[in-house]
Order: C-alpha cells, then structure tokens, then sequence
C-alpha cells in the first residue's frame, strides 16, 4: 500500500513537472545555446537542416540592462559566431526583442523593438548581409523564459532571440 501511494505520489509530482514544461516559458522548437558553441553544432545533411530553428543565446549573452536597447561590444564575439553560422548553413534572420514585466505593455513593446534593432544594427556592422535578415518582431513582455517576480528572472527576460529560417532553393 506504501509502494503503491508512493508511485501515485511520483506520478502526481511528475504530471505537475511535465504541466510547468509546457508552459510558454518552453518553446518547442527553441535552440537554448551559448553563441560561442555554435559552430560545433553538426549539421550536415540537408534532410537533418531544420526548416526554422529559434537560437536563445544562454544567460551570458545577448541581454540587456533595464530599460536599455543597446548591444555592447562584448557581444560581439557571440554575434559574429551567429552571423557565420547563419551564412554558412543557409539560414535568413528574423531578430525578436523580449522586456521583462516593468513598465507599460505599450512602453515594453517599444522597447522590445528597439531591443531587436540594435542587435539587427550590430549584425550587420559585423558584416552579415541585409538580405539574411527578414525583419525585427518586438514581443514586449509576452513570452518571458523565467519569472518576473526576481531580478534575476527580468534579467533573463531582457533579451533577443534569433529565429533562423532555411533558405528556400
């Protein structure tokens, strides 16, 4: 009887666990890297080249301080390994800014916008072509990956994404 609560014990916790996975927070097709190992991802095959992959460079890359849009030079090594992965593997950029929760969802999404500008303005200081980046798309607070009820969880959530689509042939 102990065995048998016990296993329904784990299977109740394990059914919450697998409920939080499924939130926004964790993107099916979401590539959670850090820039830096990007070019030992192997791919090789065209049928194994994923049509759309959405790169979130990891907690030591691209974010940004409060209220701030401008991406730092210290990102430059990240995003020049982006930017050759992106050319080498045939893939076309669109660039999402993200907020945390602080401020007005109208301000947010201004922001998010700017966010996604300043990372499409370095990419292309570094040298990747106007014609590999489709666009910039600002989500504001929308779809956070951590809790905005820390500063470490705003923090992560002030951010770009690089959503890589394969270059159609």
């Amino acid at each position: 009887m102990v065995k048998r609560a016990t296993i329904g014990l784990f299977l109740f916790m394990l059914s919450l666990s697998s409920f939080a996975l499924t939130r926004e927070s964790v993107r099916r097709d979401t590539l959670r890297i850090n820039a830096l190992e990007l070019k030992e991802i192997n791919i090789t095959s065209a049928e194994e080249k994923p049509k759309q992959i959405t790169i979130v460079l990891d907690e030591r890359a691209v974010h940004f301080e409060f209220n701030k849009s401008e991406v730092g030079s210290e990102f430059n090594d990240l995003l020049t390994n982006l930017k050759e992965f992106v050319e080498e593997n045939d893939y076309v950029v669109t660039i999402v800014g993200h907020t945390d929760s602080i401020g007005s969802n109208k301000y947010n999404f201004g922001l998010s916008e700017r966010r996604a500008e300043s990372a499409k303005k370095r990419l292309l200081e570094l040298g990747l072509s106007s014609e590999r980046i489709l666009g910039i798309e600002g989500r504001g607070e929308e779809e956070p990956i951590a809790t905005n009820e820390t500063a470490e969880g705003r923090a992560q959530n002030r951010r770009v994404e690089f959503k890589l689509d394969k270059i159609k042939k």
